[in-house]
């Protein structure tokens, strides 16, 4: 049998049975994300005013969507308020373009409960607090500094130096080492 299960009807692709919450939305007028910018002075609609379609002004902090979206760019406001962007504000859209262009990312966008700044163009600071070159080092910069009447040879080592942690393998007499390699030598060399 090839007919479905289920008898409900399918939706045809293209057209979408929810219907959109606000009239914007439905004419396809929401700002696009080149309009929505921190600063920008916008309406919103909370999550949970979605129905209503109640909107709430405020400025925006953080653009929470990447692109474009039929529904509207989610945002943070400044309150901490979190919601899709319906419209801009025209009447304090002015403010917000003053704010913005003051305090672009060059500058410093700081807070507005902090003096803080949220973020800094470090290609617009002058590079003198770095030196032009590195300093000059040698090989010996990075060796471990010997102890006085010390002398380094390449023969010396520092276990083998002590005849109390030499040890003798049993077997053949002829191997020595710490207790590990003559334990490692008679397993290799003698039982293997």
């Amino acid at each position: 049998m090839n007919r479905p299960r289920n008898r409900q009807r399918r939706d045809v692709p293209g057209k979408h049975a929810g219907s959109p919450a606000t009239p914007k939305q439905a004419a396809g007028k929401v700002p696009t994300a080149r309009q929505v910018v921190s600063g920008a002075a916008v309406f919103i609609v909370l999550k949970e005013d979605q129905p209503s379609g109640e909107e709430t002004a405020g400025v925006v902090l953080n653009v929470l969507t990447r692109g474009n979206h039929a529904r509207g760019i989610k945002v943070r406001l400044r309150g901490g308020m979190v919601g899709r962007v319906q419209r801009m504000n025209a009447e304090a859209g002015t403010e917000a373009a003053a704010t913005a262009a003051s305090g672009s990312v060059g500058n410093g966008n700081t807070n507005a409960g902090s003096s803080r700044p949220l973020c800094r163009d470090i290609r617009l600071e002058g590079l003198d607090g770095y030196p032009a070159e590195p300093p000059e080092r040698t090989l010996a910069d990075f060796m471990p500094v010997l102890g006085e009447g010390l002398q380094s040879s390449r023969h010396d080592s520092p276990r083998l130096g002590n005849q109390q942690d030499m040890a003798t393998c049993p077997v053949c007499e002829v191997f020595q080492g710490d207790e590990a390699a003559v334990t490692h030598h008679i397993e290799r060399n003698h039982f293997s």
